[in-house]
């Protein structure tokens, strides 16, 4: 008999192995200001986050 694969203990595996976070604070008045810009924007956080850390990668490639 062959064991079940298991989808979630796999993804969880290629996260921990693939992935990394990266956490950082600011003022809340800072942060409130940022959702809100990205929400009349149309824009997920993540994306302009995202964005900002490769225009920083570009500059030295």
């Amino acid at each position: 008999m062959t064991d079940k694969f298991d989808q979630n203990a796999y993804m969880n595996e290629w996260k921990k192995t693939n992935m990394k976070s990266v956490s950082f604070r600011y003022k809340s008045e800072f942060v409130q200001e940022f959702r809100v810009a990205c929400e009349k924007l149309g824009l997920k956080q993540s994306d302009v986050i995202r964005k900002a850390m490769q225009d920083v990668i570009d500059q030295v490639q």
